[in-house]
C-alpha cells in the first residue's frame, strides 16, 4: 500500500505538470488575433506563415486577414525580419501607452483604449508627440517612385547663355561738325558706309563769319605786326574755329584770306551717318559726319536679374551667330550696367570682341555665353529636392527605416548640373528626397494638422468643468450622459465631447 500510494502520487504529479504545460502553451499561442502574439516565434519556426500590417508592425497573426486597426490586408513576414524586429524593439525603451485609434489617450502601463482596443506601446526613438519626423511604410515608399542624393561639398559654377546684338564701341566713333556757319561748295564724301582715312577732305565749306576774321587777323598783322596783341588775339580766335598753324601761315603768306576751308576726317573708319548734301547750309554745332571704326565692336547682353550676381568685369565670353553655327568669337566682359531697362526687365552687359575681319556688323543678334567665375568648396543639394513656396525652402532628409524629417534651409546662387548652394539647414553627407517629396509635404502637413487639432481637443478636455469629469458614483440620482468614443466623460446633461466634438448620448445607449 505504501509502494502504491507514493506511485499513485508520482504519477498524479506528472499528470498535473502535463497540464500546466498544455494550458501555457494554449495561452501564449492562441492569442487573439490583432494582438502581438508571444507565441509568433514559436509558430514561425515549427513553419507556420505569419501575417503583419504594413502601418502597424506590432499587428502579427498567423494566416491571411485584415488589419484591426486601420482595416488594411495583412502582408507575410519574413523570419528573418520578425527575428530582426523582436531583437530591436528589445533594445528600445518604452516612452508610453497609447490607443491606437486616438493619439491623445496616452498611459503610463498598458491596458484597453475607450474602444476596448489594446494599448500600443511608443518608444523613445518614435517621434508621435508633434515632432517633424514622419513615418511613411517602406512599401508605400517604393509606390511613390522616393529618390535620394546625398549633400556634398564641391565647386558651384555656371554659364549665362543669352542673347546679344552688336553695336559699334562709343569709344571708336568720331562727330565732324562746326564751330561756324556757312554753305558747303564741295563734298567729297558723299555715301553713308564709304571707308575713310585719318586727314581725308570731307568736304568744302564757304563761311563769311570764317572769311571776316582770317581779314582781320592780317590787319593785324600789317599794322601792328605778328608779335603785336592785336595780331595774337586775332589769331587765337582763328585757332578756337580749328584752323592749324599751318593753314594760319599759308594765309599770312598769301597775304589773302581765303574764300573756302577744306574739313577733313578727323580719324580713319566708316562713315557710319552723313547729314550733309552739297549746296546746302550747315549751321554752328550741327553734326554732320559720324565715323567709327568696326576693327572692335561691341556687344549689349540682355542678362536676367537672378543671373547678375554670376558676372562680373573680365571674365571671358563666347558669341554664336545664326549663319555661322559652331564658330565661336571670343571676348571678354568689359562693363556691367548699374541699372535694369524698364521694358524688359533685364540687365544689360556689355561684352568687347576682335573684328579684324569684319564679320560683325552692327545691328546683329547673337547667342552669347558668359563664363562665369567658380565657387568652391561649398555645401551642394540637388536643385529638384528643394520645396520652393515663396517665403522658405524646404527639403526632405532621410532618417533611414521610412522617416523623413521636413528641414527649412537657406540658399544660395544655382548652378550647372542642377545644383543649389546651401547657406545654413544641411551639413555634408545628409541624405535628402530628390523625387517624391511633394507627397512627402502633404503628409507632414496632414501631420501637423493633426497634431493641432489633437492638441486643441487637450486643451478644451484639460479647461472642461471639473463636473463633466467626476466619477459615476458622484451621481447616482438623475440621467447621465456620456460619450461613445470617451467612456471617461460623463454629464448631467447633453451637449459635445470636449475630447472628439461627439455629441453625448445617454449612458445606457452609449453601449
Amino acid at each position: 500500500m505504501s509502494k502504491l500510494g507514493k506511485s499513485t502520487r508520482l504519477s498524479l504529479l506528472l499528470a498535473g505538470l502535463f497540464g500546466f504545460v498544455l494550458a501555457a502553451i494554449l495561452v501564449f499561442d492562441y492569442a487573439p488575433r490583432g494582438e502581438l502574439r508571444v507565441g509568433a516565434p514559436i509558430a514561425q519556426a515549427q513553419g507556420k506563415k505569419l501575417y503583419t500590417c504594413g502601418m502597424h508592425p506590432n499587428v502579427i497573426q498567423e494566416g491571411p486577414g485584415t488589419c484591426p486597426i486601420c482595416s488594411m490586408d495583412l502582408t507575410p513576414m519574413k523570419a528573418s525580419t520578425t527575428n530582426t524586429s523582436k531583437r530591436k524593439q528589445k533594445k528600445r525603451k518604452i516612452k508610453h501607452w497609447r490607443a491606437p485609434m486616438d493619439p491623445a489617450y496616452i498611459r503610463s502601463k498598458p491596458g484597453k483604449s475607450p474602444m476596448g482596443m489594446d494599448l500600443v506601446p511608443v518608444y523613445e526613438t518614435e517621434n508621435d508627440d508633434g515632432g517633424n519626423i514622419i513615418s511613411v511604410d517602406p512599401v508605400v515608399v517604393q509606390n511613390m517612385g522616393v529618390r535620394v542624393a546625398h549633400v556634398k561639398r564641391g565647386s558651384l559654377f555656371r554659364k549665362v547663355r543669352t542673347i546679344g546684338e552688336v553695336v559699334v564701341a562709343e569709344d571708336l566713333v568720331s562727330v565732324v561738325n562746326l564751330k561756324f556757319s556757312g554753305w558747303i561748295e564741295k563734298l567729297y564724301v558723299d555715301k553713308t558706309g564709304v571707308k575713310v582715312r585719318r586727314g581725308q577732305p570731307l568736304f568744302r565749306i564757304y563761311s563769311p563769319e570764317l572769311v571776316s576774321a582770317q581779314e582781320e587777323y592780317l590787319l593785324a598783322v600789317r599794322t601792328a605786326g605778328r608779335e603785336s596783341p592785336l595780331a595774337k588775339s586775332a589769331m587765337r580766335r582763328l585757332a578756337l574755329w580749328d584752323l592749324g598753324a599751318s593753314t594760319l601761315s599759308r594765309i599770312e603768306k598769301s597775304g589773302k584770306a581765303k574764300r573756302t576751308l577744306t574739313i577733313s576726317a578727323p580719324r580713319s573708319g566708316f562713315v557710319l551717318h552723313k547729314n550733309v548734301v552739297q549746296g546746302a547750309r550747315a549751321a554752328a554745332g550741327q553734326n554732320l559726319f559720324r565715323i567709327g571704326k568696326l576693327d572692335a565692336v561691341w556687344v549689349h547682353a540682355q542678362v536676367y536679374d537672378f543671373d547678375a550676381p554670376w558676372i562680373h568685369v573680365g571674365q571671358n565670353a563666347t558669341m554664336e551667330l545664326s549663319f555661322e553655327r559652331g564658330k565661336y568669337y571670343k571676348g571678354k566682359v568689359g562693363y556691367v550696367y548699374p541699372t535694369l531697362d524698364a521694358k524688359t526687365r533685364t540687365l544689360t552687359v556689355r561684352l568687347e570682341f576682335r573684328n579684324p575681319s569684319l564679320q560683325l556688323k552692327p545691328g546683329m543678334f547673337t547667342t552669347v555665353r558668359i563664363e562665369t567665375r567658380n565657387k568652391d568648396n561649398v555645401l551642394l543639394v540637388p536643385t529638384e529636392a528643394i520645396l520652393r513656396s515663396g517665403e522658405r525652402n524646404i527639403v526632405f532628409v532621410a532618417k533611414g527605416m521610412g522617416k523623413y524629417e521636413p528641414r527649412q534651409l537657406v540658399t544660395g546662387m544655382s548652378g550647372e548640373g542642377h545644383l543649389t548652394e546651401v547657406l545654413s539647414g544641411l551639413t555634408a553627407e545628409e541624405v535628402v528626397v530628390v523625387s517624391g517629396q511633394f507627397l512627402l509635404d502633404s503628409e507632414s502637413q496632414l501631420q501637423e494638422a493633426l497634431q493641432k487639432l489633437l492638441a486643441a481637443r487637450l486643451h478644451r478636455k484639460n479647461s472642461a468643468p471639473q463636473a463633466t469629469k467626476k466619477p459615476h458614483s458622484a451621481h447616482p440620482q438623475g440621467p447621465q450622459w456620456t460619450c461613445p468614443m470617451h467612456s471617461q466623460i460623463l454629464a448631467e446633461k447633453g451637449g459635445s465631447c470636449p475630447i472628439c466634438g461627439m455629441d453625448l448620448v445617454p449612458k445606457g445607449k452609449a453601449k
